[in-house]
């Protein structure tokens, strides 16, 4: 059975540069997350790190807040959101560093009253509230995208419980169209993509990719991580085909903790610090996905400190930067 999808992958692989949605050359991106309550804050020398790999994107993440699943009301946190005077200030260097922006708003929780809580399961009260607020939120943040020049904007992440119904997604994305004239995506949670309702209004489908490449306490050594990407291709390109777009993966990214590439949404675990599986991760996405006519790739996330007593997802000080600089590589 394994060797029939080995197979069957590798035609489609083979057919499918021919045939691909994707125009140009895919993005080449890197997410940083805006985290800073300091208008003044300089990100600047992370944005030189990051052109330095080779990308010629970088993703900006904006935190939006509600105080629980069930609230309607979309918030800038004191602390952890990015004031617009920062997130100007950071589009601006990224430009000067040479590199195209992708601003990425994601929605928050102050209060999980289960561990399992998230804006993946969000049951908002008022469903109609809520989709107001929100698309005040992104109106206001597409008004500032169009002024700085920002080459692509998502109008949301992960919404698993409301991005399967269209209807309140058509307003949103006409408003937001109305004040900005750059290219729209949306991203999809990887266990839940196909059921998004609205791809054809935007120019890109986009979805995390944070697919289990292993089961837990199996071998996940680079050919069965790579095995287990190039079965996944077969999906994902079908995917593109049906929804008539190219494929954005707005989130790719591996904690360098043993057994992460089982679980690799798991951003809370704190499992032994293992480099080389991280790094294993990244060589695998990047022997299946190198030259593919896909939108772009955006590896998750530059922002912390790094270095080899990390177990975070950042790639910086670490074996899997260089499998970046890798993949980037003309």
């Amino acid at each position: 059975m394994h060797r029939r999808l080995a197979r069957l992958a590798a035609l489609v692989l083979t057919a499918l540069p021919a045939s691909g949605l994707a125009a140009g050359s895919p993005q080449k991106g890197i997410a940083l997350g805006l985290f800073s309550e300091d208008p003044g804050w300089s990100y600047r020398p992370l944005l030189d790190e990051i052109a330095a790999t080779g990308a010629d994107h970088v993703e900006l993440v904006v935190a939006w807040y509600l105080d629980d699943v069930g609230a309607v009301e979309v918030k800038e946190h004191p602390r952890f959101s990015a004031p617009a005077e920062a997130i100007e200030r950071a589009i601006g260097d990224a430009h000067a560093a040479g590199l195209k922006v992708f601003l990425f708003p994601i929605l928050r929780l102050t209060r999980q009253d289960a561990p399992d809580e998230w804006r993946g399961t969000l049951r908002p009260r008022d469903r109609a509230a809520l989709f107001a607020s929100y698309s005040r939120a992104l109106v206001g943040l597409a008004r500032l995208a169009a002024r700085t020049r920002v080459e692509l904007l998502s109008v949301g992440s992960e919404l698993s419980t409301l991005d399967g119904e269209r209807a309140p997604w058509v307003p949103l994305v006409g408003a937001v169209r109305s004040v900005y004239p750059g290219k729209l995506t949306y991203s999809g949670n990887w266990d839940h993509f196909r059921k998004v309702a609205f791809y054809d209004l935007l120019d890109y489908a986009g979805l995390c990719g944070y697919f289990a490449l292993a089961h837990e306490g199996a071998p996940s050594g680079e050919a069965e991580l790579t095995r287990a990407w190039r079965d996944l291709r077969v999906e994902l390109d079908r995917f593109s085909l049906l929804v008539k777009r190219p494929l954005i993966f707005t989130e790719v990214g591996y904690l360098s903790q043993r057994g992460a590439s089982a679980w690799p949404w798991a951003e809370g675990s704190r499992k032994p610090v293992d480099l080389d599986e991280q790094r294993r991760c990244y060589a695998a996405f990047a022997r299946v996905w190198r030259g593919a006519p896909i939108g772009g790739v955006y590896f998750w996330n530059w922002y912390g400190w790094g270095g080899p007593t990390s177990g975070g997802y950042t790639p910086r000080g670490k074996p899997a930067a260089e499998e970046i600089r890798r993949f980037f590589k003309p």
